[in-house]
Formats: structure tokens, C-alpha cells, sequence
């Protein structure tokens, strides 16, 4: 069983981590936990820290394994180009788990619009600095359509996995192309900007790996992941404005013939996690069938047009 860290035990190590001048001012407060991680906001007079500890045994997942380490290791690059916050620490808890703090000017508004989300994206899409450290992941519509394959493979006994294989995306329906692999987000939402005092920035960088930018366009857009970060998915005029402000056209035009392929590989990934969490996992199960249904739908509107 994990041992959970205290608030009060955080506290204490915290206050060997961080420079704070003036900690009986500091207020430290949970914030909700997501699928593969606790967090904690810290405010201090001026400045905010997110504090991050990872579940362990979530790299082992067959499209968004959990790796800290390539989160920290993005931040410590993105920073310098105003494209996430700054990296404050990444270092083990006392409970033995990874811990990943990051800072922030505090922000006196927090309201972010698609438009300033898309040119954000497009910002760090057209970044030359690599980054060092990240997993290769799918990329382009052939073998996005091959990891959907593998992961409906896992479930061979689901009569759902059967159903998700007729709306599979034929592989002659789009010609092969090259790709230049370059970093990607791969779970760009609203979710996963943070407004700070010096503008937008992305956060979650766990999930990140080499591929196309198409990926980061297709989670923006996604209903189902939209879903699962509690969010509710875009309007039709909000999607059309993104792709409106997206800096690089060139990326839309792909993403407008391909976004079949990512669509139904997140579909896939629902699934076979609604169907493998079902009796560990209830409520998370219950979460990526709601994801499911929003993407199959999706799936549906597309094949209409």
C-alpha cells in the first residue's frame, strides 16, 4: 500500500526546497488529483509554486506512459523561452516518490481564450532549441492508426473494441508523408495552460515525446480528452477560431486531412482503459467511457461530413 504524503510532512520539505523569504504568510492547499499524480498549490506574496507527486507504476501504458523525468527535463528548456513556468525543483518526496515543483508570477486574472491558447501552441510547435530526453511516439496518420491496432489487440474478448474497429479510418485514405519529428505536448488542452503573471504557459509535460504537431492540434480539439480533464469540449465556433489562429496553416491543412486517425486511436486508448480499469478503477473506468462516447461521436460527425 503507498504511503501518502501529509500535508504537514510537504510543508516541512518544502521549506528546504524553495526560497521563500517569509513562510508564515505561505498558504499551501491541495488541488484535485488526476489520474497519475497529487498536486498543491503554494502561494507566497508575488510568486506561485504547483508542487507534483507522481503515482508510481504508470509508465507502463501502451500510449501516455507517466515519465517525470521528461517533464522536468522540458521545463528546464521551455522556461527560458517563455513557453511553461519555471522548473524550481525535481527531486524524490519523502514518501520515495518523484516530486516536481514548478513556479510562476502570480497571475491577477486567470481567464485564457482558445485564441491565446493557439498562438501559444503554435509558439513552441516552431521552436528550433531541442529538448533533450523524450520517448518517440506515434506520429502521422499511418502509425497513429497502427498504435489504435495494437491497443484494441489487448482486449481481443471486447465486443466494444469490435464495434470501435468499423469506424477504423481506411489507411489508403491518406498518402504517406514525411515527418520531421519535433517535440509534442500530446494532452494540449485548457487544462493544461497555466495563466501567470507573465502570460499563458503550458504545464503537464509528463506525456510529452517526439512526434507531429499535428498530435497537439488533434488534443486540442479533442471532446474526450476534454472529457477526461473535466472539461466541457469545444464549441464549433471555438475549434474553427484555433485553427483560424494556429500560426502555421501548413500544420492545420494536415491536421484537417489526418485528425481521423487521432481521433479514433484516443477512442482505442479509452477504451481498452475503461475495460482494463473496470474492476480496479471504477470511477476512472466510468471517466474514459464518458471520454469514449465523446469521441466516437466526434468520429461519427466527421464521417457525415
Amino acid at each position: 500500500m503507498r504511503v501518502l504524503l501529509s500535508d504537514s510532512e510537504l510543508l516541512s520539505f518544502l521549506k528546504t526546497l524553495l526560497p521563500v523569504k517569509d513562510w508564515s504568510v505561505a498558504r499551501l492547499r491541495p488541488l484535485p488529483v488526476a489520474y497519475t499524480a497529487r498536486f498543491w498549490r503554494l502561494d507566497t506574496p508575488g510568486r506561485s509554486y504547483v508542487i507534483k507527486e507522481f503515482f508510481p507504476e504508470n509508465e507502463d501504458n501502451p500510449l501516455y506512459p507517466t515519465l517525470p523525468r521528461q517533464e522536468a527535463d522540458a521545463l528546464a528548456v521551455l522556461a527560458r523561452h517563455g513557453l511553461s513556468p519555471e522548473l524550481e525543483a525535481f527531486t524524490y518526496s519523502p514518501a520515495k516518490t518523484p516530486l516536481l515543483i514548478y513556479g510562476y508570477p502570480t497571475p491577477v486574472d486567470n481567464e485564457i481564450d482558445v485564441g491565446e491558447a493557439a498562438e501559444l501552441i503554435g509558439r513552441f510547435a516552431a521552436l528550433s532549441e531541442p529538448v533533450p530526453g523524450h520517448q518517440t511516439v506515434p506520429a502521422g496518420y499511418h502509425e497513429v492508426l497502427a498504435r489504435g491496432d495494437a491497443m484494441l489487440a489487448l482486449i481481443p474478448h471486447s465486443r466494444k473494441a469490435a464495434n470501435l474497429k468499423r469506424s477504423r479510418p481506411a489507411d489508403g485514405a491518406v498518402k504517406k508523408r514525411e515527418i520531421k519529428r519535433s517535440l509534442v505536448h500530446r494532452s494540449f488542452c485548457l487544462g493544461t495552460i497555466q495563466a501567470t503573471g507573465d502570460g499563458a504557459r503550458l504545464i503537464d509535460w509528463q506525456f510529452a515525446g517526439l512526434g507531429d504537431p499535428v498530435e497537439d492540434i488533434a488534443c486540442f480539439v479533442s471532446p474526450g480528452l476534454a472529457t477526461l480533464y473535466g472539461l466541457h469540449p469545444l464549441v464549433a465556433h471555438a475549434e474553427e477560431m484555433f485553427l483560424t489562429r494556429y500560426p502555421d496553416q501548413e500544420t492545420v491543412e494536415h491536421f484537417l486531412k489526418e485528425r481521423g486517425a487521432y481521433h479514433w486511436c484516443l477512442a482505442a486508448y479509452c477504451l481498452f482503459r475503461h475495460e482494463t480499469l473496470m474492476h480496479s478503477n471504477a470511477p476512472a473506468a466510468r471517466a474514459y467511457g464518458r471520454a469514449l462516447e465523446e469521441e466516437v461521436d466526434l468520429l461519427l460527425r466527421l464521417r457525415g461530413r
